[in-house]
Formats: C-alpha cells, structure tokens, sequence
C-alpha cells in the first residue's frame, strides 16, 4: 500500500502551564512547563512487562500528579509514545503494553492517554504522537 503520513502540527510556544510525558520501554519522562520555562522533569523507572494496564495506568498517572503538583493549574497536555497513536490520541498499537492480552488491550489500553488527561486535568487541551515523530520535530 502506499504510504499515508499525517503531519502533526506542533507549537513551539510553551506559554501557560503545560504537563508532558514521554512513555520509553524503560521509564516515564514527565515535565511540568509555565510560561515556557521548566518547572519539573524527572525520569520514573516502570516494568512496561507487566500485564495489568492498571499497572500502567496508575504508573504514569503517579509520574503525572508528580509535575502537576509544580503548576497552580494544567491548561494542557502532550505526550510521545512508541508505536501507533491516532489522530484522536488513542494508543492503537503501542509496545509499550507487550503483555497486555488483545481483548483486555482494545478495551482498558486504546483510550488510556484520553483518560489519563481527564483524569488529572478534565477537559484540556491533549495531544499524544509517535516518539519518532517527536524526534523528527
């Protein structure tokens, strides 16, 4: 098939208070940015084996509430992730979840980004893409 690239468009402005991660096979990057300037970044060693997605769940949203507790406020939040991430910020396919049964995947994995967000800051502005493309920016 041919190839079908969808270009991200990504700020370069970091104005407000901003919450971001950055999901790797051996740990969770988190950073806490306002007005441009960083606040927090820490790097949170994970076991990306474990089969619960609560695990996962729960390890990034610790990593998360750590650097949200620098901001008075989250007006948005951005991430990278190995693997295939929609347009819509569900993870599709990311490795990162390698024990994660199939069925269990679709059901508690696609949508864990948007629920992470939700959870930690309601209805801000979110925005997930392939670490690769991160890279490339």
């Amino acid at each position: 098939p041919a190839a079908k690239d969808t270009p991200q468009v990504c700020g370069k402005d970091a104005n407000g208070c901003r919450l971001a991660f950055d999901l790797g096979k051996s740990d969770i990057k988190t950073v806490a940015v306002k007005d441009n300037e960083v606040l927090y970044s820490k790097e949170t060693e994970w076991d990306v084996t474990a089969e619960d997605p609560e695990y996962h769940y729960g390890a990034i949203m610790d990593a998360m509430k750590l650097a949200a507790a620098c901001l008075p406020k989250i007006e948005a939040i951005g991430g990278s992730a190995t693997g295939t991430i929609s347009p819509d910020n569900d993870a599709t396919w990311c490795d990162i979840f390698p024990n994660v049964k199939p069925d269990v995947y679709k059901e508690k994995v696609v949508g864990i980004f948007k629920r992470i967000a939700k959870d930690l800051a309601g209805d801000v502005p979110l925005k997930v893409i392939n670490d690769g493309e991160v890279t490339a920016l």
